[in-house]
């Protein structure tokens, strides 16, 4: 019974991040939250992780400008329950590009920096608000949020 609702909790979760992106946590260049601008959708952990990966702080800067670089820095304390992630830039419903290679999970600090051009739908015209998918190397969806390049 369990089981059953932790996977329907992380199919829940996986509808949610699979939506379309509405608001943004906006930080610094420190990753500071920038004056309680919040979304509490934004960067929260999926049920089949809660326990194993944590984030401490929003990516960063958020919004961005085309020519800085996003930071994304989560800790995994169980590298059994996770070996491998990507990351994915949602573009609409059906439309999902990779923005990261497959890389390798460590028991400790993981940090992922991406290029804004990389993550655009097009890079000529980056400008616009982006909901960013980290999924295992299984396809489970970890965590989620919404950036904004300006």
């Amino acid at each position: 019974m369990i089981s059953c609702t932790q996977s329907d909790d992380q199919r829940e979760f996986e509808k949610q991040a699979i939506s379309l992106p509405e608001n943004f946590t906006q930080t610094d260049n420190n990753g500071q939250i920038v004056d309680n601008n919040t979304d509490p959708d934004d960067w929260r952990i999926a049920p089949f992780f809660q326990g194993f990966v944590y984030m401490d702080e929003p990516p960063f800067p958020n919004a961005l400008l085309s020519n800085q670089r996003l930071t994304i820095n989560f800790f995994v304390t169980d590298t059994g329950a996770l070996s491998g992630f990507r990351v994915l830039a949602l573009y609409d419903r059906t439309t999902v590009k990779p923005v990261s290679p497959d890389m390798t999970v460590y028991s400790s600090l993981n940090t992922i920096s991406l290029d804004p051009l990389d993550i655009a739908q097009f890079p000529q015209n980056p400008v616009g608000l982006y909901r960013i998918i980290i999924e295992d190397d299984r396809g489970n969806i970890i965590s989620y949020g919404d950036i904004k390049i300006e």
